[in-house]
């Protein structure tokens, strides 16, 4: 559920971040159309020159170095002049070749461009050469497309609108969640939201679908119950009957199925028993690798055979008789769904970290990855177990995972080559 949240809100940052990007891009691209064209306007060339002859003028015909630093201190401008570089040398301003190799803009009476931090000015064969040059820093902002700011600000909006839509999608994460919780069949969970108004409701409607639901299936559930429960008086008569008849043949067939619907009542109180806790699990030390070895020695003669492998000794505090029918019930599928040329049955006991791991591993129909997540539900049978052969009612692996469940443990499937593999596991 989490993942899936997260995954929501990553689509909701690429969507943001894509737009960034885009205003972004936009105001890069008129940041750089809003720059000085390569050619220079008759305008802007003929009113750079004046400004670059009043600043010859300022500096003189025989210029020193506090001239320099007067008219720097005047004016923020510093010169590189021919005759006179040492000036320029210690202020670290770039030399005539630089400004010569990074010269963009084409004017016939002027050299001017921006290299480092510094743009720069000069007039063509000029004697002797000269080139004014404006920090970036001293340069009026004015002038200045102001594309950090914009790009900044346009990120402070996108970062407050993920946020705010973020905090405003939180009663949806709470709305998944209990939806997460009502299919996995905690029914009695319903969603809390601090949100009014739209959400509030939704949250009431959720509710008021669980409650709904939850009775309907509490409903069915005392329903199955109390008719399995009152068929039993029935079915003790029909026995008793049948034993009268004349028939030898019918009344063999009759107690077959009333033997079939006697293991499917019981089967149907077992499973609620268990699911509702009312059986009380009778605890023991028990070794484990003894119990297997008792529960695969009735199956010698099946087809296919059952291999073992399991350590010396395998102690655990378990009920023996519960955890044997768990046992019996995965064999006996392994068994009943294998195929006349399956390789044989492996079953396995080996220790965990802090468990025991039994393992029933068959070669037989296997199942499907869409009925993994079912297979242990009552009353489901996927396809291959409702071919003529397969007698069953769905209730045997719901009962071993209550049965597991009732000691701590887990029961699992999972794909084995065309077969499968159950592993049960058990704590110490």
């Amino acid at each position: 559920m989490k993942r899936r949240g997260m995954k929501l809100l990553i689509k909701i940052f690429l969507t943001f971040f894509c737009t960034a990007l885009v205003i972004i891009g936009g105001v890069a691209w008129l940041s750089h159309s809003l720059q000085p064209e390569k050619q220079l306007s008759r305008i802007l060339e003929k009113n750079s020159v004046l400004y670059v002859e009043a600043l010859h003028a300022k500096l003189g015909a025989n210029p020193d170095a506090a001239r320099m630093t007067e008219l720097y201190n005047d004016l923020n401008v510093s010169v590189r002049m021919q005759g006179h570089e040492e000036w320029a040398n210690k202020r670290d301003l770039p030399t005539f070749q630089e400004v010569d190799e990074h010269t963009e803009h084409k004017s016939d009476k002027l050299v001017v461009g921006k290299y480092r931090s510094y743009f720069y000015a000069g007039l063509k064969n000029s004697s002797p050469r000269a080139v004014w040059f404006i920090s970036a820093q001293d340069f009026p902002r004015g002038l200045l497309f102001p594309f950090v700011a914009i790009a900044a600000f346009v990120l402070l909006i996108l970062a407050l609108s993920f946020l705010t839509i973020r905090w405003m999608m939180s009663p949806l994460k709470v709305l998944l969640q209990g939806v997460h919780k009502i299919s996995s069949g905690d029914l009695k969970y319903r969603v809390r939201t601090r949100h009014t108004r739209e959400f509030q409701m939704i949250g009431e409607a959720f509710n008021k679908m669980a409650d709904n639901l939850e009775k309907m299936i509490t409903a069915k559930e005392r329903l199955l119950r109390d008719v399995s429960h009152e068929l039993r008086s029935p079915l003790t008569r029909v026995g008793v009957a049948v034993d009268l008849l004349p028939d030898e043949k019918l009344k063999v067939s009759i107690q077959e199925d009333l033997k079939k619907m006697e293991i499917l009542v019981s089967e149907i109180l077992e499973s609620y028993r268990m699911r509702e806790g009312a059986v009380a699990l009778k605890k023991s030390p028990v070794n484990l690798v003894e119990l297997v070895k008792h529960v695969v020695a009735d199956y010698e003669e099946s087809a296919p055979a059952i291999k073992v492998q399991l350590p010396e000794v395998a102690e655990a505090n378990v009920d023996p008789m519960q955890i044997e029918r768990v046992l019996r019930n995965l064999i006996e599928n392994a068994v009943k769904y294998s195929h006349a040329d399956s390789q044989p049955i492996q079953v396995s006991l080996k220790k965990g970290f802090c468990d025991w791991q039994m393992k029933v591993t068959d070669d037989g129909v296997g199942i499907e990855q869409k009925d993994m997540a079912q297979i242990f539900e009552p009353f489901y049978r996927t396809d291959s177990a409702r071919t003529p052969g397969k007698a069953g009612f769905g209730l045997g692996l719901a009962i071993a995972k209550n049965i597991v469940l009732a000691h701590g443990g887990q029961l699992s499937v999972s794909r084995h080559g065309r077969g499968c593999e159950f592993l049960c596991v058990l704590p110490f």
